[in-house]
């Protein structure tokens, strides 16, 4: 019977859905990324007041190139800041050994591991901008 069909099929994309709708929520979206997907997806909601509702209806089985691209982004850009984060905590609390010379100034002691640090991270930053 036709209702029975409709509902069932309303709820086996409710399923599929499912996956994209735990995507969304595991993900740190901001206000750019809704509006990234609001503007993809050609959503009348309000980005400050999105529904599971809205999301359900803007189809995530159906569209889900268009939100595994905003998910993609999304997670990429979490890794950068975590990266950022850690590379500034380290560069800010990083003692620096200072030694005494000729009795007129100080010099630090040790460029060897500071250059190597930078190395480090400018190679992270450029695999990341690969990526």
């Amino acid at each position: 019977c036709a209702p029975f069909a409709n509902c069932r099929n309303k709820i086996l994309s409710y399923l599929d859905s499912n996956l994209v709708v735990a995507d969304l929520r595991a993900t740190n979206l901001k206000e750019r990324h809704w509006l990234e997907l609001k503007r993809s997806l050609r959503a009348q909601w309000h980005v400050s007041k999105v529904t599971l509702g809205d999301v359900w209806d803007s189809e995530p089985a159906k569209n889900k190139a268009v939100f595994q691209k905003v998910i993609t982004s999304t997670q990429g850009e979490l890794a950068l800041e975590e990266f950022l984060s850690g590379s500034r905590e380290y560069w800010e609390t990083l003692p620096v050994d200072l030694v005494q010379y000729q009795d007129k100034c100080h010099l630090i002691n040790n460029w060897a591991a500071l250059f190597s640090k930078l190395n480090e991270d400018l190679s992270s930053i450029s695999h990341m901008k690969q990526s």
